[in-house]
């Protein structure tokens, strides 16, 4: 192409002028594999090889013999200096990944990068004739690496967002190299081989070793629930799941994994098991009860629809009690909420008042003094303090206010009427109602109960080991302050 070129239409001329410094830079040009261009005169005519003619797209062969302003208009601004600056001080000009905006292909504006080196081309007489351009495009490596820095980024941002642990192993698991703890385990920020005495238990060793081979063997997922070292030493629990990464003939490299803390789902589940068995147990006594209810209840009951609608109220009696328990994870149950939820079928709560210390009540409190709650509150209803209209009821409770906590825990239920109080419906055979009160539930607590009656007053008091009734009573707040009213 030069040999063919008119080069009577070119700033630079016909080659027979170019002085010979100019012809054998040339020469030296075309012979190379490196990509060069050369920039000649104060017009910065260019002159260029094979190598490089494909770095400029469609811009050659027209490029060739011309100025560069005509086809490097685009990016003039920033040649133009760089170029002018070695024509005018002869110093060199270099830099690594030196982006330029250039227009390839159909006008089509792109940032391409390269490594250069500008320098100059003297003539005989020492000036500066001509800028040799050496240059490599490195924009395939840039963009990788400019890829790979933001997918580090992403993935330190997935690392700092998650919960989860990240570590990497060695191929054959000997040698952690990193590990993020995110707080649960202590961090290794350096590569360690002693990471099953920092983050495993011994005894926990083999079954995780057991894993760890049979996922190198079969070059599989590793993945497995087992116990780990806290960063405070204590004990915790982790499910970790790591992958092989494999290079292209299928070996191992390394292996990528995530564990997450799952030590307060292992207590959750643990916690659940004990639920459902205190449940089964319950159940179990509820059958119990339901059976003594039906067993007591059938035996004072000559009317067959007297007999359902008192096993029915009571069996919804059991109900509300389990319902509490059900609410407060079968953690017990708070005496005010049981009293209310006891009183609440029987309404007129303006004429209930309560009064006793914020507590909860063990389980097996729960149930029995519901029971006691529910035929207190139908006797009254029928017969008592709510059978009439100024009658009144209070419920109170107290417990031991020395340092200890020691002694009994007692129950009060008092009822005031405006007439005589009649006795309990079912004396002098002892009913039902009778038998919780003064024995089924006393009997249940280890403790006991008396119950008084007046010219209109009644009180049944129950008394129990605080310990039987009343959940952690060293914590309980010993003001007597009146609770509202029901």
């Amino acid at each position: 192409m030069i040999r063919n070129y008119v080069w009577d239409s070119s700033p630079l001329g016909p080659p027979q002028r170019w002085t010979p410094s100019l012809r054998t830079t040339v020469d030296l040009l075309l012979a190379s594999e490196a990509q060069i261009v050369l920039f000649c005169g104060p017009d910065f005519v260019a002159l260029y090889n094979d190598a490089y003619a494909p770095t400029i797209g469609d811009k050659h062969p027209r490029a060739l013999g011309r100025p560069a302003r005509e086809n490097w208009a685009e990016l003039w601004d920033d040649l133009e200096p760089l170029l002018s600056g070695v024509l005018t001080t002869g110093k060199t000009f270099s830099a690594k990944d030196r982006p330029f905006y250039i227009e390839r292909s159909g006008g089509v504006g792109e940032t391409v990068y390269f490594d250069v080196s500008y320098s100059a081309v003297r003539a005989q007489d020492g000036l500066v004739e001509a800028v040799l351009c050496i240059v490599s495009e490195t924009t395939a490596r840039v963009l990788a690496a400019t890829r790979l820095r933001e997918s580090e980024q992403r993935f330190r941002a997935l690392v700092d967002a998650s919960s989860d642990m990240i570590y990497r192993m060695s191929a054959d698991w000997q040698e952690m190299h990193e590990l993020e703890g995110h707080g649960f385990v202590s961090a290794a920020e350096r590569p360690t081989v002693r990471w099953r005495d920092a983050y495993l238990f011994p005894e926990d060793i083999p079954a995780v070793q057991a894993a760890i081979d049979r996922a190198i063997a079969e070059r599989s997922v590793f993945e497995l629930e087992h116990r780990v070292r806290r960063a405070d030493g204590s004990a915790g629990w982790t499910l970790s799941r790591a992958i092989p990464i494999l290079d292209d003939d299928g070996a191992i490299l390394e292996w990528f994994g995530m564990a997450a803390d799952v030590t307060a789902r292992r207590a959750s589940d643990q916690h659940i098991r004990l639920l459902m068995r205190e449940v089964n147990h319950r159940v179990k006594n509820q059958y119990a009860v339901i059976l003594s209810m039906i067993r007591e209840t059938a035996k004072r009951a000559n009317d067959p629809r007297l007999f359902e609608h008192q096993i029915r109220e009571r069996i919804m009696a059991l109900s509300r009690s389990h319902d509490l328990l059900v609410v407060n994870d079968w953690r017990g149950a708070s005496m005010s909420d049981l009293v209310r939820e006891h009183l609440k079928p029987f309404a007129h709560e303006e004429r209930v008042e309560l009064s006793g210390p914020e507590l909860t009540l063990r389980l097996n409190a729960v149930q029995n003094i519901g029971m006691a709650l529910h035929e207190l509150g139908t006797n009254a209803t029928k017969y008592g303090a709510l059978s009439g209209d100024k009658g009144t009821i209070r419920v109170s409770w107290r417990v031991p206010t020395d340092a200890e906590g020691c002694g009994e825990f007692e129950l009060v239920w008092e009822e005031r009427t405006a007439r005589a109080a009649e006795p309990l419906k079912d004396e002098p055979h002892l009913g039902f109602g009778s038998i919780v009160l003064q024995r089924v539930v006393p009997t249940s607590l280890s403790g006991s109960a008396s119950l008084e009656r007046q010219s209109g007053f009644l009180r049944w008091t129950l008394s129990a080991p605080l310990d039987n009734v009343v959940i952690a009573p060293a914590g309980l707040d010993d003001s007597s302050g009146e609770i509202a009213p029901a």
